[in-house]
């Protein structure tokens, strides 16, 4: 049951849209998760003190900073966009990847998948998006040489 009040907190931090449901209906909770009674009340008042809005706030900006870093144009060329697009991503893959490049490289994928998909996307966007991801890639394949090297230095090395 810890488990699942635990899975729950994290899981209403990254989605104001399942705080507002909780807020609607408390026993959303029961339904999603196990939970002792006094669980999910703790859970119903967490979700309707003010600072909850804060806490989602502050994890839909670490979910962004890797994105906005990474590529500033391609955010740019999606616009008002962003915040919709960001949200389905972020619904698509609850987990973020703490490197950057590989978050970037995984948003990247989602946009071309959605273009492939059809989704009506801002003029130029895959072109802008596509150069900002072949960047990445050439920085993730780098990144990737740079720990192999290291990996086999630290093992030549007499301390290890």
């Amino acid at each position: 049951m810890l488990a699942d009040f635990q899975q729950a907190m994290a899981d209403l931090t990254a989605s104001p849209a399942l705080c507002n449901e909780v807020r609607r209906d408390a026993g959303v909770l029961a339904r999603r998760y196990e939970l002792t009674p006094r669980e999910a009340r703790r859970l119903a008042a967490i979700v309707d003190h003010p600072g909850m809005e804060c806490a989602c706030i502050v994890y839909r900006a670490n979910r962004l900073a890797p994105l906005a870093l990474n590529l500033p144009r391609t955010c740019r060329a999606l616009g008002p966009a962003l915040r919709d697009i960001a949200s389905d991503y972020w619904a698509a893959y609850p987990e973020g990847n703490v490197h950057f490049y590989i978050e970037a490289a995984r948003f990247c994928g989602y946009v071309d998948a959605q273009a492939a998909r059809g989704l009506p996307l801002p003029a130029g966007l895959v072109e802008v998006m596509r150069d900002e991801a072949a960047i990445i890639a050439a920085a993730l394949a780098e990144s990737r040489f740079e720990a192999t090297a290291q990996a086999a230095n630290d093992a030549a090395s007499p301390l290890a």
